[in-house]
């Protein structure tokens, strides 16, 4: 980002984090959304691109965000456990944004044949399967700086030192013992 621009913006280095890492997967839920569409209607790369087929790309991108900051704190998490969230939190952005794409897209028939869309597409194509999942570990990496960002702002400074009087360990010396 220009400095000019983070100066206009002031977003923090883990802000700004988060916002890449929604605008990357809207952007690649857009291009799934794309590519779902071409396996629909196979005229669509040669130039004839409606409005709805457009409304269907937008849609998909907003899916992916929707479902992004729909699961929490599933990604960005630290070590094995977050590892493991972040599994947990791959599916879920993969399945709720095509539910919430298909949805968008077409109300009734979306919401049931979109989740089933993007499963064929993935399947189809693992190279894209592939590009998928680096994708949302890109994101995962970025939402963890993000995340270890308002780790160091909201955790007390005399929370980290072991033997600070108002630590918790040492109001609670030789009560439970």
């Amino acid at each position: 980002m220009r400095p000019t621009l983070r100066k206009r913006l002031l977003l923090t280095e883990g802000e700004r984090a988060r916002v890449l890492a929604f605008a990357l997967v809207g952007a690649c839920s857009a291009g799934l959304g794309f590519l779902a569409v071409l396996h629909l209607d196979h005229a669509v790369f040669f130039g004839e691109f409606s409005l709805y087929q457009a409304w269907i790309v937008i849609a998909s991108g907003l899916g992916g965000m929707i479902a992004l900051f729909l699961s929490g704190d599933r990604m960005g998490k630290p070590g094995q456990a977050g590892a493991v969230r972040a599994v947990a939190g791959a599916i879920w952005v993969t399945f709720i944004g095509a539910l919430i794409g298909g949805t968008l897209g077409l109300p009734f028939y979306g919401t049931m044949f979109g989740p089933f869309i993007v499963v064929v597409t993935l399947m189809g194509a693992p190279l894209l399967a592939m590009l998928w999942v680096f994708n949302l570990l890109g994101a995962h990496v970025l939402l963890g700086i993000y995340q270890s960002e308002r780790d160091t702002i909201f955790t007390p400074s005399r929370m980290s030192q072991p033997d600070h009087p108002d630590s918790l360990r040492m109001r609670l010396r030789g009560r439970f013992s």
